[in-house]
């Protein structure tokens, strides 16, 4: 009598497990790739007006906007696909989970890569020092970006020797030890460690930077809540799927034979939780961030979706004569957009 009642309690338990996997996948994941496809697309077209190219730190937005499209494209979209087909080609072509996890951790490291150089432009800019204030041009901005990019490119490269599919354990993995340490390392150094450590830094000086100059402060107080979001949500995110991903480079080596029917569901929902939901978080919502944290920002994206001549501007005198230093802040009398004035005082 017991072990029946036992046996319908974990029976239950693990429905329960498998539907909140199921829902995570069917509701969790489109939601997630809507609100980050239209925050992308729309953070693309804002950097990419003629007054934010001009912008250092707005450069530096712009390509990390570019990495989270494709992180969510090649990351969120493609286990949404495997999911709603119940074909998973990662699990049997090795040439697409190899090609899928190279993009995928190139797109992942050069995202938070420009976040941190973000940072510390806007770090930089409120020197005292000329010389470190140099460094937040568009012009060096773009080399930045650029040698980045293709940095982050190279270290992916592992990717496509290491990973391979395994059709019988229906999974795409890295086919050896040494493999998997290699995998593990760039996880920790670059895909999270590294990136965090040095947003956290960097917000922390940005802001004792800002609390020197008064001056400075009212004029980088929205850029710094910009960033310092971006730090929360990217922590905040990232930190459950470099848990479990620690604690399925624990357990791996573990039989699936031996575990019971609850655990191989809890593993399964806290590996889409974390995973296929989770980790592409912060990719879909920095717009958003964006949006809650910068009055600035959000008269930029109504200058770029409400028409011309549907736009009056009453902007103070003051906000007009403030020289741009690389910030996104508006200050405009110009239709074209409500920064454009500032940014054209800095040349």
């Amino acid at each position: 009598m017991n072990n029946n009642i036992s046996t319908t309690t974990i029976d239950s338990a693990v429905a329960r497990l498998n539907a909140a996997r199921i829902g995570i996948q069917h509701i969790g994941q489109p939601i997630l790739l809507t609100l980050g496809m239209i925050g992308c697309i729309l953070n693309i077209a804002i950097f990419l007006r003629s007054s934010m190219r001009i912008n250092s730190c707005a450069i530096y937005f712009h390509a990390s906007s570019w990495a989270n499209l494709f992180c969510l494209t090649w990351g969120l979209f493609v286990s949404m696909l495997a999911s709603f087909t119940n074909n998973n080609p990662l699990t049997y072509n090795s040439a697409y989970c190899k090609i899928r996890y190279y993009i995928l951790t190139a797109s992942q490291l050069s995202s938070r890569a420009c976040v941190v150089l973000a940072c510390l432009d806007r770090f930089l800019l409120c020197s005292q020092s000329v010389r470190q204030r140099s460094f937040c041009r568009a012009c060096v901005a773009i080399k930045v970006v650029s040698i980045t990019i293709i940095g982050c490119a190279c270290l992916s490269i592992y990717v496509l020797i290491v990973y391979d599919s395994f059709p019988q354990q229906r999974q795409c993995v890295p086919n050896s030890a040494t493999g998997r340490i290699i995998d593990t390392t760039v996880l920790f150094l670059f895909n999270f460690g590294t990136p965090a450590l040095l947003m956290s830094i960097l917000s922390g000086m940005l802001m004792w930077r800002l609390k020197q100059n008064v001056h400075v402060r009212k004029r980088d107080v929205q850029l710094s809540a910009m960033l310092i979001g971006q730090v929360v949500l990217y922590i905040t995110t990232a930190l459950p799927f470099v848990s479990n991903f620690v604690y399925v480079t624990v357990t791996q080596y573990i039989p699936s034979s031996s575990k019971s029917a609850y655990r191989i569901a809890a593993e399964t929902l806290a590996l889409t939780a974390t995973g296929s939901f989770g980790t592409f978080i912060f990719n879909a919502l920095t717009f958003y961030v964006y949006t809650l944290a910068a009055p600035s920002f959000r008269r930029e994206l109504f200058t770029l979706i409400i028409p011309r001549r549907w736009i009056s501007f009453h902007q103070p005198t003051e906000q007009l004569q403030m020289s741009l230093t690389n910030r996104i802040n508006p200050s405009c009398r110009d239709d074209k957009s409500i920064v454009s004035q500032v940014y054209r005082n800095e040349s």
